[in-house]
């Protein structure tokens, strides 16, 4: 990306100013010793069964995830900033205009679920889940509505994140 094109998109992102709040990055679940001893249980039979197989690249894998999991735990989530304009999206100081963005989706059901989620054109960018804290959900709706098209297939959270709750990873 050349120098002027960044000082572009860095004024643009600039003037997303509809709606601005802040919000931590992701949702941290609080995990107890109860999780701990479980996941270790399950990391342990997963280990052992591996090395009875012989398959030592599993082992090696189920025991860096083990470790990843226990470290990525115990880590705070960021605060990034939100803006939503009437040229696009800026996720944490990137600006993401709604020509590059396909649809997006709100899941709204208080106090569990407050989450914005927005689809990309590109199918290689990532699903952009944005948690709406105290933002009225109906404005912001009201507003993306007029930029980008609404999925209204999307009742509840994408099973992924469901996941993640389930197991509070």
């Amino acid at each position: 990306m050349s120098v002027e094109h960044r000082e572009f998109m860095d004024q643009m992102a600039e003037f997303q100013d509809k709606f601005v709040w802040e919000s931590p990055m992701y949702e941290r679940h609080e995990r107890g010793p109860r999780w701990y001893a479980v996941v270790s249980l399950l990391a342990l039979l997963l280990v052992g069964y591996a090395v009875w197989t012989a398959n030592f690249l599993f082992a090696f894998i189920i025991l860096l995830a083990a470790i990843i999991l226990v470290l990525a735990g115990n880590e705070h989530p960021d605060t990034i900033l939100i803006q939503i304009g009437d040229n696009g999206i800026v996720v944490d100081g990137d600006f993401h205009p709604f020509t590059k963005l396909d649809n997006f989706s709100i899941v709204y059901q208080p106090p569990h679920v407050r989450v914005l989620y927005v689809e990309s054109k590109n199918p290689l960018r990532p699903r952009y889940r944005l948690l709406l804290g105290d933002q009225d959900p109906v404005e912001i709706r009201n507003h993306l509505r007029r930029y980008l098209r609404e999925n209204l297939d999307l009742h509840d959270e994408h099973a992924s994140d469901i996941l993640g709750k389930l197991f509070k990873i």
